[in-house]
């Protein structure tokens, strides 16, 4: 089988959490089919790249208008790709009306991550052509029951959907540095409440810092982007104690989760679908506090088995939940071996990509 997977970024260069996905599932799904990706290139030359063993076309661009990429060539590279099975990974505008062009010969199997939720204007128009390409799908795959329950664009192809959420590598998380835990622990005053990611406006890290006053254990929001100057500024502002780390790199991000005591994940939006950053800190056998959105989000932290979930956007039911954990070790000590038991049996890259493999081969031989 040749697969091609279909996207705007890859990772490398570009962490996020559909990027890595997507680099994995063409990791592991070398081992039984012929697997390239399609993205593109963040500049005007188009080219080739070997990608961790993952061959990449990342076509020319002429810059990104509300995040999608101006690629006028993209539907000659759709329309070129040798493949059996085109993976088109959603939101992606580029590639939905790519394919509407191009017409490739290949099947279509779409990874729904996401609606589309703050382009609300711009949907009124864009909508019907979206619907148009999801009609052309073989097989949709969202990310969990609850998502496709509360999308609205789903349920006029609710038949052609099966459920297949996403996985990390827990193995990636289970080598921390004991020294730097150690100095971490020291440098926060004991354990401490994580949050780690891109400072996104669905993310709800100003609630997080409010919650801040009545959370019994220090905060630390790790990570960047355009919400970060605002939650410093707020910090500041109410006297918390939060500590802004910035970036981290992969190893002290294993540091961090295994130094925290709770991870927070206070997202308020329906763009959080899934919340991959939750399952690496289950990997490390700890607890989150998420809030409860209608989506992946409750599917990924369990309310009483992995975790406990509060409701968004408010900032003293945020701050008890997590104070609960912090005030019962034994509590949070059981959600997290629950937690992490349940990465590995069931959310490991390996297998779910596999499940997705699966998938393919159902909708070819259909």
């Amino acid at each position: 089988m040749r697969i091609v997977h279909v996207y705007k970024d890859f990772d490398p260069p570009i962490r996020g959490g559909m990027e890595r996905h997507i680099a994995l599932s063409c990791q592991f799904q070398r081992q039984w089919a012929n697997v390239s990706a399609l993205t593109c290139s963040r500049h005007w030359r188009t080219r080739r790249i070997d990608r961790a063993g993952t061959l990449v076309t990342e076509a020319g661009e002429f810059g990104r208008f509300q995040s999608a990429p101006v690629s006028p060539l993209f539907p000659w590279h759709l329309r070129r790709a040798d493949a059996d099975v085109c993976v088109v990974h959603m939101p992606n505008p580029t590639a939905e009306l790519g394919w509407l062009l191009a017409r490739p010969k290949a099947i279509l199997i779409v990874r729904y991550h996401s609606d589309v939720v703050r382009q609300a204007a711009a949907m009124r128009v864009y909508g019907p052509l979206q619907m148009q390409f999801l009609r052309k799908a073989a097989m949709i795959l969202p990310t969990s029951e609850a998502y496709l329950d509360s999308s609205p664009v789903l349920q006029a192809v609710r038949d052609r959907c099966r459920i297949q959420p996403l996985g990390i590598l827990p193995e990636a998380f289970q080598a921390p540095d004991a020294e730097r835990v150690a100095a971490l622990h020291e440098a926060h005053g004991g354990p401490f409440v994580l949050f780690s990611g891109r400072h996104r406006y669905y993310k709800g890290l100003p609630y997080l810092v409010e919650a801040a006053q009545w959370i019994k254990a220090p905060v630390v929001i790790a990570g960047d982007g355009p919400e970060r100057e605002r939650c410093q500024a707020l910090a500041r502002e109410r006297n918390v104690q939060v500590s802004f780390p910035g970036e981290l790199d992969q190893q002290d991000l294993v540091n961090h989760l295994h130094a925290c005591a709770v991870f927070a994940f206070p997202s308020v939006e329906r763009s959080e679908a899934f919340g991959l950053s939750m399952l690496e800190a289950h990997a490390c056998g700890k607890p989150v506090v998420a809030t409860r959105l209608g989506t992946g989000v409750e599917f990924v932290n369990q309310h009483g088995k992995t975790g406990l979930n509060a409701p968004p956007r408010d900032a003293a039911e945020l701050a008890g939940a997590i104070n609960m954990l912090l005030e019962d070790p034994a509590l949070a000590g059981r959600m997290g071996a629950f937690a992490k038991r349940r990465v590995e049996t069931e959310l490991h890259a390996a297998t779910v990509a596999r499940r997705e493999f699966e998938l393919y081969k159902e909708a070819l031989e259909r």
